[in-house]
């Protein structure tokens, strides 16, 4: 299972604002260019339960995506698991306080029924995926 985890510090943010803004799955086309849109399917405070869609750009074909939202302790961590009828996905987002701002600490596990070589092929591929994802992110939070 390919595996990224990525950290990036977001200047002069609020730890709590970074949060919302990235529990809510909605705004992920908004950070990750991998996703040509995303939203919320349902309606409510956000928490474990919120169920959210988007659609990814992939070799030239367009994946639906969905996600629920498994664990979240606010404003400390969240915890998506997902996917779509060819993988599987879980997108673990930590953000803390440090001294010159607030640090997002973003993993990603992507898991396909494909054999293990396969996997492995494809490492590389999602390792870029995530650099280009948290580039986007502190694009987007440091705007």
């Amino acid at each position: 299972m390919p595996e990224t985890t990525e950290t990036t510090v977001v200047d002069d943010r609020d730890q709590v604002k970074v949060f919302r803004y990235l529990a809510d799955f909605g705004n992920l086309a908004d950070w990750d260019p991998s996703f040509d849109d995303s939203r919320r399917l349902d309606d409510g405070p956000l928490g474990v339960g919120s169920r959210f869609a988007a659609t990814m750009s992939l070799a030239g074909r367009s994946i639906d995506v969905e996600w629920t939202l498994t664990h979240y302790d606010e404003p400390n961590r969240v915890v998506l698991d997902g996917g779509s009828d060819r993988f599987s996905s879980q997108e673990d987002i930590r953000v803390e306080p440090v001294d010159d701002g607030t640090q997002v600490t973003y993993t990603g596990r992507f898991d396909t029924d494909a054999p293990d070589l396969l996997d492995a092929v494809s490492k590389p591929a999602f390792l870029l995926v995530g650099k280009a994802a948290i580039r986007g992110l502190r694009r987007t939070l440091d705007d």
